[in-house]
């Protein structure tokens, strides 16, 4: 029998720790690196999350906290958003700033698309005990991830009832539905694995890249119950089915603050957005083309036309809101 080494085994550890630290401080400080070494960005950020993947690194699983503070449980390769925040801090910064200066202590936000709970913390953060978050995510695996980020933060002990997690998909009605699970990134689950013409069946592992689960679809309505007139703020982001939930949000979100962040993707921009546009909102441009994936430059949003909007050939990630923004360096 092979004796036991604990001495061994500590010097594995710390020989883990000490490879993988030097591995995230080296992305974390490519990020700051001048854009013309832009191709050594991309290759050391690159390099290194394949480097996660490598058997003696597969141990390493460090503290994961957010420049908001907020930690996210697991390892960096636990979920695509851990593995982005475990180098850079943060997802789509544009929004994360946003989200601190648009929700106040007591609103009633909705977090649709909520994949491992990112915003869904943001936002209980900012709602505080007297607010309110309705988390909703179809993904079986990323709802017990929510789950564990509101445990690892201690909000289901100090924000008891403030966050609502809700196990559905977002449809047209509230019955049973198949749902895709995209076995190589957790963040691309939708109601219909794209189709071969569209550019997302390519960049998200052509046919044979999706699992098919039965979970709950519900209508939007049914999901906010009550709560609807009240929700001020609302992320959505739902792979291409946000035209589904568009005339539910406008009947019945009525606060006259109300705040809608939402990808868009095509051909269902001018469906997901011109409903909005009678109905007078003011539409902004949350400029999310992923550089801040390998770039410290943040950019602000900015005001756009809806027919600008319409004239997009792929995606856009929009803000539209019922109040005019008074700033909008953020």
């Amino acid at each position: 029998m092979m004796k036991y080494d604990s001495n061994s085994v500590a010097a594995r550890s710390s020989a883990v720790e000490l490879w993988g630290g030097r591995l995230r401080r080296l992305m974390q400080s490519s990020v700051e690196w001048p854009g013309l070494l832009l191709p050594l960005k991309l290759m050391v950020l690159g390099l290194g999350l394949g480097l996660l993947k490598w058997t003696a690194l597969r141990r390493y699983s460090p503290e994961i906290v957010t420049k908001r503070g907020l930690r996210l449980a697991g390892a960096p390769l636990d979920s695509t958003l851990n593995a982005v925040v475990f180098y850079r801090g943060e997802f789509e910064p544009v929004l994360t700033q946003g989200l601190q200066h648009w929700i106040q202590a007591g609103d009633v936000c909705v977090d649709a698309g909520a994949n491992v709970g990112y915003f869904t913390l943001l936002m209980a953060k900012q709602v505080g005990t007297q607010g309110k978050v309705i988390a909703i995510e179809a993904a079986p695996r990323n709802v017990l991830r929510i789950q564990r980020n509101l445990d690892v933060n201690a909000f289901h002990e100090t924000h008891t009832q403030v966050v609502q997690v809700v196990h559905a998909a977002c449809a047209e009605q509230s019955a049973p539905i198949t749902f895709y699970i995209n076995r190589h990134n957790d963040m691309h689950c939708r109601l219909q694995p794209p189709k071969r013409s569209e550019l997302d069946f390519w960049l998200m592992g052509g046919s044979k890249a999706w699992r098919p689960v039965e979970v709950s679809g519900r209508t939007f309505k049914d999901i906010l119950g009550d709560d609807a007139a009240q929700v001020s703020f609302i992320k959505l982001d739902i792979e291409g089915a946000e035209h589904h939930v568009v005339h539910d949000v406008l009947t019945h979100c009525t606060h006259p603050k109300l705040k809608v962040a939402m990808e868009v993707k095509a051909p269902f921009i001018r469906a997901s957005l011109e409903g909005f546009e009678k109905m007078g909102f003011h539409l902004y441009d949350l400029r999310n083309n992923y550089q801040w994936l390998h770039s410290g430059t943040l950019h602000s949003l900015r005001p756009i036309s809806f027919d600008q909007s319409y004239r997009s050939s792929f995606m856009l990630d929009v803000l539209v809101s019922r109040l005019a923004l008074t700033s909008i360096a953020h």
